[in-house]
Parts: structure tokens; C-alpha cells; sequence
């Protein structure tokens, strides 16, 4: 019967259930779902850990003398157990996981979603005990939750938007008492406005509005607190991502513009304050998402350009050595072989004996 019950409780968690079979040893059990429902488990262990090794074999005797089954103390003296640490048994429930996972055995995607509501629901209970704790004042606080979202879906930032939708929720709970419709109509304000925000941080209004609609419908059909639940963080996730691809689109054109205007002008003085005004950008905004998207400090970069089109004209010019330092931006001969050196690992003038002949 508690093997049966650990299958139960890792399907309830929708993850890897440990927990103590009727002798007093270690199991665990991973679910199998087929069609959204439970129709067998998986059951491995029967191992102690470490803080359990001493005496272990008298408790397992007198845990099977209670269930009625004598055992004789030879054969148990004899009984090899195995023993395993907290992180080994996690380690061997993903296996298993991953295991049915791969034999088509199992619904991860519907577990997955389970244990999200689990944890949701394990959140939101926090934040209302919380409450309970607190002045009316200060539970009317709690309402600015709803403004940060605002912020972080304009950022977004779907993790740091999940941690508050769960404080959000946990408030409304709390001072509705837990009212299905006051919710349903707190959670529709709110999608409203974060419509609203994806629209304020560039987003297309015809499609977002028309997206807004299809929720506040989907919203409207809800007729229980999870079925509720489980939208409201769908139809967040969405718009943070309709808002993370509008922040990555708008970041790929800046720094496309910034790519550009180094390739025409690499070789004149060009300061952090340039890439700036090019790309719209603070200073300092614009030095970090350059390094972010070339992994190379400006400089590195512009070096790298005046270098490589300082191959071009030893290969393909009878330029003299002083004269390309100078087209390529350097400050002189000196400078620009030095650099040339350091990046190629072969001086100027070699590196054109060794490979003019193979440029015509």
C-alpha cells in the first residue's frame, strides 16, 4: 500500500517522490502518465542514507516483526544494504525520468505542468499567511505588485515576473476571501494592462490588442480558480515573449547600425561617445550590449578591423609599411606593427614576403 502511495504522491507533484518503504528503507518512485492520467509508476531504491546506517538492521526487524513477517537474525546480519546520498537519489530519479521520457513511457511536458501549479499554489499560500500577519495598511501595499509585473514584462523578465504574479495573486486571494469572480475580474484588469505595457515597449498594437481579445475570452470561459491560474501565467509568458523578440529585434538593428558605421569609419579616431549616438544608446548601455553581441571590447574590435584591412593593403598595394599604419588608423610605423604582431603572430613586412605572392 505505500509503494502505491509514493506512485500517488510523485503523480500529485507531478516529479520523483522519496519517501520509506514498510521496512524503514529508502525508495523512490517517478510516475508514468499516459492521456493526462496516472497509470503506473516506477519504484527503485530500498537503500539507506548515510545519517541512517547505524542499528539499521534491528529497525528493519522490528519494522517487519510489526507487519507480522519473522525474519532470523543470520540472514539479516547478512543483508547487504546500499547506501546513498540525498544528491544520488535525485541523480536516479531524473535518470528514470528521462529514462520513460525516451521509450515514449511518459508525459514530462503534463508532469512538468503539474509541479508548476504545485509550486504556484505553495507560493501564493506563503504570501497569504504572510498577509495574515500584517495591518490592513500595510495588505493594501501589497497592490503595487501589480505595477512592478507592469515593469517587468516591459523588461522581459518572465522569471522575476513569475515571482510577483505569485505575490499579486496571493493578495487578491486574501482580500477577495477568496472570491472566484473578484479574482477573475482583478486578473482580466491586469492582462489589460499588460497589454498595454507590450504595447509601450514597441509592440505591434494590431496583433497584441487582437492577442488581448483572444485571452480576455479565454479568460472570461474560466469557470475554476486553476483553470484561472494556469491562463493568467500562459497569457504572462506570452506577452513577455512577444516582448523579449521586440527588445532582440530592436537590439539586432542598433547593433547592426554600430557594425556599419565601424566598417565605414574604423579608420579615424572613434570614441565610446560615437557608438553611442549611433545606436541611440547611454554610453555605458551601449559599451555593454556592443561586448554582449561581439564579445570584444570596442577597441579590440576597431583593432581588429584596422588590422585585417591592413592584410588587405600588404597583399594587395605597394603601399609602404609606414604609409598603410597610416591608412589602417594607427599612429605610426611603430604602433601599427606592433599591434599587426601581436594579432597575427608574424611581423608586417614578413607576412607580406610569405603571402603576396600567393594573393596574385
Amino acid at each position: 500500500m505505500k509503494m502505491v502511495m509514493a506512485v500517488r504522491e510523485a503523480y500529485r507533484w507531478g516529479e520523483g517522490y522519496i519517501t520509506t518503504c514498510p521496512a524503514g528503507l529508502i525508495i523512490f518512485a517517478v510516475p508514468l502518465v499516459f492521456d493526462k492520467r496516472l497509470v503506473a509508476g516506477l519504484l527503485s531504491g530500498f537503500a539507506v542514507f548515510p545519517e541512517m546506517k547505524k542499528d539499521i538492521r534491528e529497525e528493519i526487524a522490528g519494522n517487519l516483526k510489526d507487519l507480522g513477517v519473522a525474519v532470523k537474525p543470520g540472514p539479516l546480519a547478512r543483508l547487504r544494504i546500499r547506501v546513498l546520498l540525498l544528491e544520488d537519489v535525485r541523480t536516479w530519479i531524473s535518470f528514470l525520468l528521462a529514462l520513460t521520457h525516451q521509450h515514449r513511457l511518459n508525459d514530462l511536458a503534463f508532469l512538468k505542468e503539474i509541479n508548476e501549479r504545485y509550486i504556484r499554489q505553495y507560493k501564493i499560500a506563503n504570501v497569504m499567511e504572510e498577509l495574515k500577519k500584517k495591518s490592513p495598511e500595510d495588505t493594501g501595499q501589497i497592490f503595487d505588485k501589480q505595477n512592478e509585473i507592469i515593469q517587468l514584462v516591459k523588461l522581459g523578465d518572465k522569471t522575476g515576473a513569475r515571482e510577483i504574479l505569485n505575490e499579486f495573486l496571493g493578495s487578491i486571494f486574501f482580500q477577495s476571501g477568496m472570491n472566484f469572480e473578484t479574482i477573475k475580474v482583478r486578473l482580466i484588469e491586469l492582462v489589460v494592462m499588460i497589454c498595454r505595457a507590450a504595447i509601450e515597449a514597441g509592440g505591434e498594437a494590431k496583433e497584441l490588442l487582437g492577442l488581448n481579445y483572444s485571452y480576455l475570452t479565454d479568460l472570461n470561459k474560466a469557470t475554476d480558480l486553476e483553470e484561472l491560474l494556469f491562463k493568467v501565467t500562459e497569457i504572462l509568458e506570452n506577452f513577455i515573449h512577444k516582448v523579449s523578440l521586440i527588445k532582440m529585434r530592436k537590439k539586432t538593428i542598433k547593433m547592426d547600425a554600430v557594425r556599419e558605421y565601424l566598417q565605414k569609419n574604423f579608420a579615424r579616431k572613434i570614441s565610446a561617445r560615437d557608438v553611442a549616438r549611433v545606436a541611440g544608446l547611454s554610453t555605458s548601455r551601449a559599451l555593454h550590449l556592443f561586448k554582449e553581441e561581439t564579445h570584444q571590447s570596442l577597441s579590440g574590435y576597431i583593432q581588429k578591423l584596422r588590422i585585417d584591412y591592413g592584410k588587405h593593403l600588404l597583399l594587395n598595394s605597394d603601399l609602404d609599411i609606414a604609409d598603410v599604419a597610416v591608412e589602417t588608423g594607427f599612429f605610426d610605423q611603430s604602433h601599427f606593427s606592433k599591434a599587426f604582431k601581436k594579432a597575427a603572430r608574424i611581423p608586417p613586412a614578413r607576412f607580406r614576403r610569405k603571402y603576396k605572392p600567393l594573393a596574385v
